[in-house]
């Protein structure tokens, strides 16, 4: 038996806990979703090298691309460090 609450429980105890209606709730939840999904795609393009730097950044921001090229190239620097060992 799964211990995760379903949709409605989320739902029911968001609107019981903000005085919110489900239609607001479920509005913003869509939002939300919609936002992160492209924020996503937008990183993948990037690191996949289907966007550039500045297009990057205007939808993400400079932070958020720094972070993105500090992890790229530590990957880079253990790929070719882990290449060296085998």
């Amino acid at each position: 038996m799964s211990t995760t609450p379903t949709f409605r429980a989320k739902l029911d105890y968001l609107v019981q806990m903000t005085g919110r209606t489900e239609a607001e709730l479920v509005a913003e939840a869509v939002e939300e979703g919609l936002t992160e999904l492209y924020r996503k795609h937008i990183a993948n393009a990037y690191l996949a090298g289907d966007l550039d730097r500045e297009q990057a950044i205007a939808a993400l921001g400079v932070e958020t691309v720094e972070n993105l090229d500090y992890a790229r190239h530590a990957v880079e620097h253990d790929l070719k460090w882990g290449l060296k060992g085998a």
